[in-house]
């Protein structure tokens, strides 16, 4: 697992931070901005040392049997002070927070000489360390935690410590999210307290060691659930307590996303109004040179770079196409295909998209064949939405049908007269 999910962890974090480094002097002057930078330092620095090719050198490196192990878990203990100060800032008055914060960073910090004092005066064996050296191995959990009551005590220190701190994340995120409107930031602190969750399954899987060790108990085939929960426990909290910076911009991409998708399906339509009447388009720089390859990319470049003005651009342009239209439309051919697509169990927006689709299948046939209505126009294909997405809604309903009757025609209709009483304009 530290071979393969802890690089990738790592690297993720080390990229938010490369990303962010040319806003530090702005996040300095923030203080929740600012844990939340120091926090991601921690983050990338704990899952860079528990990488394998990075973990099994340390001790050389120190001199320090088991420094790894120490270095490691003192960064978790940093970074449990910091997630858990983020969380304060955020959840409390400036006043408050400080108060807070001062008695959090308090606690870890002698959370930390305890633990740094008890590790030095662990009793550990010299005979242990040649044969392990010897043969190439790195101590375990049975070798070191079951056999130095100093190292059972920091070890409890450190898996109370980082378990307390998982309860007080949890409880601050459940608190304020329950309070929050459906939003980035209360989909982030539900993250957030998930990931603190599988924080607690790391602790109560470490604190089985120690029984374990007591009792002579091989438990190593459990050891991937303690890395995996810690690997993708801390990755949750971090994802959960930025979401709400980066979140909206996938909520934009996805937004950008849907309006260049409905654009493109609202194409067939707005091209049988275009070649019906090129004056519908109101910039048409989109179609000049459309017939060779750089025209169609320079128009392609044109969309992509506003594409809400050039979405909204072709509702308006099928509106005013519907619009042309009108004169050719006739309200009893109206109801005769809304009362067909009734008995095909047809109804609600779907019934008004369907007619509107059929009316102007009937209107263009009956324009080409220079054929006006002087009678009232139906309302069908005139629906007005309250607002551009249910505009879009609604054109996206009738392009559809529009394109499945363009090769079938429904049936009893296609060879009615769709303007029985119209005259020559």
């Amino acid at each position: 697992m530290n071979g393969s999910l802890y690089p990738l962890v790592a690297l993720f974090a080390w990229t938010i931070l490369a990303s962010s480094i040319r806003r530090l002097p702005a996040i300095r002057k923030e203080p929740t901005r600012l844990a939340t930078w120091y926090l991601y330092v921690c983050f990338a620095l704990i899952f860079t040392i528990s990488w394998a090719g990075v973990w099994n050198r340390i001790d050389s490196w120190t001199g320090l049997p088991a420094s790894n192990v120490l270095i490691s878990q003192c960064l978790v203990i940093c970074y449990c002070a910091l997630q858990t100060t983020v969380l304060e800032l955020w959840a409390y008055a400036p006043d408050q927070a400080r108060r807070r914060v001062k008695i959090t960073i308090s606690v870890y910090a002698a959370v930390l000489v305890a633990m740094i004092t008890l590790f030095l005066r662990c009793d550990t064996s010299d005979d242990l360390q040649q044969s392990l050296k010897a043969h190439n191995l790195q101590p375990g959990f049975n070798e070191w935690y079951g056999g130095s009551a100093e190292y059972e005590s920091y070890l409890l220190i450190y898996l109370t410590t980082i378990s307390a701190g998982a309860v007080v994340v949890i409880r601050l995120c459940r608190r304020y999210a329950k309070a929050i409107s459906p939003s980035w930031l209360r989909t982030g602190l539900n993250t957030t307290a998930v990931g603190a969750a599988l924080g607690e399954l790391y602790s109560l899987t470490r604190l089985t060691d120690i029984i374990a060790a007591r009792a002579k108990v091989d438990i190593a085939p459990w050891e991937n659930v303690a890395e995996a929960s810690a690997g993708l426990g801390s990755l949750l909290i971090m994802i959960g307590l930025t979401l709400h910076w980066w979140g909206p911009r996938i909520s934009a991409f996805a937004r950008r996303l849907r309006r260049l998708v409905a654009y493109i399906r609202l194409r067939p339509l707005w091209a049988r109004f275009y070649t019906l009447d090129a004056s519908i388009a109101f910039d048409d720089r989109r179609h000049a040179g459309s017939g060779s390859v750089l025209g169609r990319v320079r128009a392609a470049t044109r969309v992509l770079r506003d594409v809400d003005y050039h979405l909204t651009r072709r509702v308006v342009e099928i509106r005013d196409g519907i619009l042309t239209l009108r004169p050719y439309q006739d309200p009893a051919y109206a109801e005769s295909v809304r009362a067909h697509f009734i008995s095909r169990g047809i109804e609600g927006d779907d019934l008004e998209a369907a007619v509107a689709a059929e009316q102007i299948h009937a209107a263009l046939e009956a324009c080409g064949a220079t054929t006006r209505n002087d009678g009232p126009a139906s309302p069908a294909a005139g629906n007005v939405p309250a607002n551009i997405d249910a505009e879009l809604t609604w054109l996206l309903k009738v392009t559809n049908y529009f394109i499945g009757q363009s090769t079938a025609r429904p049936n009893g209709l296609a060879d009615a007269d769709p303007t029985p009483t119209g005259g020559i304009a």
